[in-house]
């Protein structure tokens, strides 16, 4: 056999091999396409099936959403994705307990995804178990641990199982994190005083310290823990390196106002408060309890000493702030104190001025004016304690009293009763009932005016004055 035929014969067989896998080949292919196809169909319908129960869950369908995802389950146990979107279903209906459920079969059947325990621990937290949350939390923080909300959310499991010195090492890596917070150091200051362990309070001020040496502030709070736990001595350290900053500031000297009380340096203590209180940029709820506090003590001594420091303390205050009427008002209640009234009025005038929807503003000054019978003034006002208290019972006695000794009669008696649906106090039923029986003699109404002098002494009024009333108009 030649060359030539001998390369004819090896190029056949090598065609007819080729032939014969392709002819093979295609048997194969004949034979799996059934099976693929049917494959494919089923993994339509089941994304099919899901794509229906995710519709129904964003649309609150809530049950058409469940039975779409348990069949999804019963097709294809191992779909961990229907798990959880079951979970989430759960979680809207608030049955955390069947979430908790549906997730643990996720995390069986998919340990990859991140997100199944991290709501796991969400949904421990709503069921009360923070033991079984705080583990995972711990998990997750082993691998996410630059995650602040991770940590956050570890440091509130820890506070719920009182674990406090653990929930601090949160804290100091979120710090770590981003920085430090006043936030996070008011709260473990009051971690470490809930532990009794006053040092290390103090110590997370230090920490501040040491990094913004001239913040006057965490001097103040830091001298201000000791104070509070008994510690004057340790203390005033911090104080006296505030006032090197400035020994002016209002919120050092409340603190200082309250050290030399403590230590029982008392001028030292009103200079500091004096301070305080001409500070422009303290805050006047700062102010305003020590000021209350020695108006109360005024009323209640009755010294000249404490009511000529509570007449400092509000001057200065009013000055400080003349826009609010707090201390013009304390100003008025000393003077209805000292019986200075003419000098109240003027004083409650500038409050009204201020803010004339103020009901104790109001009442103290219809009895000022009444203390100087200036009963034409209150009745001034009438419109304006019928737009803006017409349910202040005291605010419309003191009107329709007001009234009737203006001889207004008929606008008198409308305030009366205004005044009469708006109390249950015995004597003060008893005073309108005996106002309402002289209106109403004055309108020439004498059974009406009997029936409430009558009222009025069934309520507790026996005076002579309206025995005798009652005696001559039976």
């Amino acid at each position: 056999m030649n060359t030539t035929h001998r390369l004819l014969l090896i190029v056949f067989c090598l065609l007819l091999s080729f032939s014969v896998f392709a002819q093979k080949n295609r048997i194969k292919k004949q034979d799996k396409t059934p099976k693929q196809t049917e494959t494919v169909v089923n993994e339509r319908a089941l994304s099919a099936i899901f794509a229906d129960g995710l519709r129904e869950f964003y649309s609150q369908n809530y049950s058409a959403a469940t039975k779409s995802f348990q069949k999804v389950i019963i097709k294809n146990p191992k779909h961990d994705a229907a798990y959880y979107l079951l979970h989430k279903v759960a979680v809207e209906q608030k049955d955390y307990l069947l979430a908790s459920h549906y997730l643990k079969e996720a995390i069986k059947l998919n340990k990859k995804n991140e997100w199944y325990p991290i709501d796991l621990a969400n949904v421990y937290e709503q069921l009360g178990d923070y033991a079984s949350a705080t583990k995972i939390w711990e998990e997750v923080c082993k691998v996410k641990y630059q995650n602040e909300y991770y940590l956050m959310s570890l440091a509130n499991d820890y506070l719920q199982l009182g674990k406090l010195q653990e929930v601090i090492k949160m804290y100091d890596k979120i710090e770590n994190l981003l920085g430090k917070s006043d936030d996070l150091t008011e709260t473990k200051k009051n971690i470490w005083l809930y532990l009794n362990d006053v040092k290390n309070a103090v110590r997370e001020y230090e920490k501040l310290l040491e990094l913004y040496p001239y913040e006057i502030g965490y001097y103040i709070t830091a001298g201000e823990i000791y104070l509070s736990n008994n510690m004057p001595d340790k203390a005033f350290p911090f104080f006296q390196k505030a006032m090197k900053i400035d020994a002016k500031n209002g919120a050092l000297n409340l603190a200082l106002a309250n050290y030399y009380e403590i230590v029982k340096k008392t001028a030292e203590s009103f200079q500091a408060l004096l301070w305080a209180f001409s500070c422009k940029e303290l805050e006047i709820e700062e102010k305003l309890p020590v000021l209350k506090k020695y108006l109360a003590d005024s009323f209640r001594l009755h010294t000249p000493e404490i009511m000529e420091k509570t007449e400092q303390l509000a001057q200065t205050f009013s000055n400080a702030h003349p826009y609010d009427l707090e201390g013009w008002a304390t100003l008025a209640k000393l003077c209805i104190l000292k019986e200075q009234f003419e000098k109240a009025k003027t004083l409650y005038e500038k409050c009204i001025a201020l803010d004339e929807s103020q009901s104790a503003i109001w009442e103290d000054y219809f009895y000022v004016l009444s203390k100087i019978e200036d009963y034409k003034s209150i009745a001034s006002h009438a419109k304006l304690v019928e737009e803006y208290f017409p349910t202040n019972a005291k605010l419309q006695y003191g009107l329709a009293l007001a009234l009737y000794k203006e001889k207004q009669y008929n606008s008198a008696l409308k305030a009366a009763k205004q005044a009469l649906s708006f109390t249950f106090e015995n004597s003060f039923v008893a005073e309108l009932n005996l106002l309402l029986g002289d209106l109403y003699f004055e309108l020439d109404q004498k059974e009406e005016a009997l029936k409430y002098w009558k009222t009025a002494q069934r309520r507790g009024i026996n005076t002579p004055e309206l025995q005798n009333k009652i005696t001559i108009n039976q």
